[in-house]
């Protein structure tokens, strides 16, 4: 399905993990864990997932997981929205700061995050990016960190 110009996209939660899951595969995310968010949002083009974003909490860190945009809808504000969205509720469940394993360090920037050293994190690791296939090829990751 192509999304139509002008076509209104819904946001709503989702638990929709096997969509999101393929969403960000097809752009060319590395596979992960999407059944453990505490919280997942999405856009939607009818019934179809265009764009995706969840939150999860894992011994009181808070982190941004598969922030992911359909290609051809990328440069609409989508993930910057999703991203607003999941920074809110992390805030309402108590986070003063959230991090993110960012594929593309810019856009989160953009939104307000710094770029942290792998030490410093007490947040995502790029342990399983070092044996990625992708990793500096066509992906060279940076830990992302936005104190509220």
């Amino acid at each position: 399905m192509t999304t139509r110009p002008g076509k209104a996209l819904r946001l709503k939660e989702t638990t929709d993990f096997a969509s999101m899951r393929q969403l960000a595969l097809n752009s060319s995310l590395e596979d992960g864990t999407y059944s453990d968010f505490v919280k997942a949002y999405g856009f939607f083009d009818g019934e179809e997932l265009v764009a995706c974003a969840g939150l999860k909490m894992q011994g009181g860190v808070f982190s941004l997981e598969c922030v992911a945009v359909k290609e051809e809808l990328r440069g609409r504000g989508l993930g910057g929205k999703l991203v607003a969205t999941l920074e809110e509720e992390a805030k309402k469940r108590g986070a003063s700061k959230i991090w993110a394993l960012a594929r593309a360090p810019t856009f989160f920037e953009k939104a307000g995050y710094r770029k942290v050293s792998a030490g410093e994190s007490e947040g995502p690791k790029l342990t399983a990016c070092l044996s990625c296939r992708q990793y500096l090829r066509s992906c060279s990751p940076s830990i992302v960190l936005k104190v509220f």
